[in-house]
């Protein structure tokens, strides 16, 4: 009997065989593309998905920790978390008082540099450059020409001439008196009038010399010298009173009194700059999401105090685009990108592909951010995405 039931069934079995044979099942392999692995029909040839996949998370496309280039107490935070600023919109006021008294100060220094006073003293102070200008070209000049006429120079040899007689009279007079004693009058009077005639004989001399002399190089030089620097003078004093009265300058403009007026107004400028910068406003619109300081709280320059998100308009930043796929992504290129979270796909566009490489459980990979062509309703950053770029139209 337990033969016969197994043939029973054998018999059974090939009769059901040549009725139908059995289906095979499918082979599901890996596409590795993008660097995550897809389910794929090996056999069958189906609609399956080609091009680049990797996986993206939403994030707002414009995120800042801001702070501040100065240092000091805070005086308020007129926003809080959750807060909607738009840009410009102040977030943070340091204490200003110290500032204010700068601006103050600086502005009175300014207005008495150019007051109506310091103006007139000004062009005061370009008339007497361009007298010494004036009176140092005359002395240059004069080393160029001769210093009289002849008539003149023919009046101091007749005057030397005149000289020489008087002292050779005067010598003989005095050596016919050698004899008599020192005391005696007629000795003194001879040598009283040695001792003048000689010296009107040294000034007739001097006198024809300095008429018919050349003068020396180094009189020449310290002339010339003296003009240049009678002449920077003048040009200094002349920028400094154009500036005083709005006039442009040239650049390069110098001078002490001109570089003391624009230290002034660099102090002016440095002052209200601080003020500006005493205030911490916002680079764009967008939404407070952490604050990081009180009123009454010092903080230090570089110090993150509040940060911010435009969390409005949020894009999709792929997290595991590998070193393999990204030469196929290009900027411009269309995507199709599913939210998890929503449960939805929809289109996109890729704006920005990063030159620099991350790594990512030791696999090299690039982030290619994602412009959402219409993000739907319910939308929020932090959710994970699907990329597909590429897609099959």
């Amino acid at each position: 009997m337990k033969y016969l039931a197994l043939v029973f069934l054998i018999v059974s079995l090939a009769g059901c065989s040549a009725i139908a044979s059995p289906t095979a099942l499918p082979t599901v392999v890996l596409n590795t593309q993008g660097g995550r692995a897809t389910p794929q029909a090996a056999a069958g040839g189906g609609n399956s998905r080609s091009g680049v996949t990797a996986s993206g998370v939403v994030v707002p496309a414009s995120n800042a920790r801001l702070a501040l280039t100065l240092g000091g107490s805070v005086r308020s935070v007129p926003v809080a978390v959750g807060d909607l600023v738009e840009s410009g919109q102040t977030l943070v006021e340091l204490d200003d008082a110290a500032i204010q008294l700068d601006i103050v100060q600086a502005e009175r220094t300014l207005r008495e540099m150019t007051s109506p006073a310091a103006i007139a003293a000004a062009e005061q102070a370009v008339a007497t450059a361009q007298k010494a200008v004036d009176d140092a070209q005359k002395k240059v000049d004069s080393y160029g020409r001769k210093r009289a006429d002849q008539t003149t120079i023919d009046y101091y040899e007749a005057q030397l001439v005149l000289a020489q007689q008087a002292l050779d009279k005067a010598k003989s007079s005095y050596l016919g008196l050698t004899d008599l004693s020192r005391a005696d009058p007629k000795r003194a009077t001879a040598t009283t009038n040695l001792y003048n005639a000689q010296r009107a004989y040294n000034s007739a001399l001097a006198n024809l010399n300095w008429i018919t002399g050349v003068p020396s190089e180094n009189d020449v030089a310290t002339a010339q010298a003296n003009l240049d620097a009678a002449k920077a003078a003048y040009q200094e004093a002349q920028w400094y009173l154009a500036t005083l009265k709005g006039e442009s300058v040239p650049s390069d403009a110098t001078g002490s009194q001109l570089a003391r007026l624009q230290q002034a107004k660099d102090n002016l400028k440095g002052a209200q700059d601080n003020l500006d910068h005493s205030q911490l406003k916002a680079p764009f619109s967008g939404t407070v999401v952490a604050t990081h300081v009180v009123p009454g709280e010092y903080v230090l320059p570089g110090q993150v105090l509040v940060e911010l998100s435009d969390i409005a308009h949020l894009q999709v930043d792929t997290t595991d685009l590998s070193e393999r796929d990204v030469p196929s992504v290009e900027v411009g290129q269309p995507v199709s990108v599913f939210i998890k979270a929503l449960n939805q796909q929809m289109p996109g566009t890729v704006t920005k592909i990063s030159p620099l490489a991350d790594t990512l459980g030791g696999d090299v990979v690039y982030k290619a951010t994602i412009a959402l062509d219409n993000p739907p309703p319910g939308l929020r950053a932090g959710m994970t995405a699907d990329v597909q770029f590429n897609p099959e139209q």
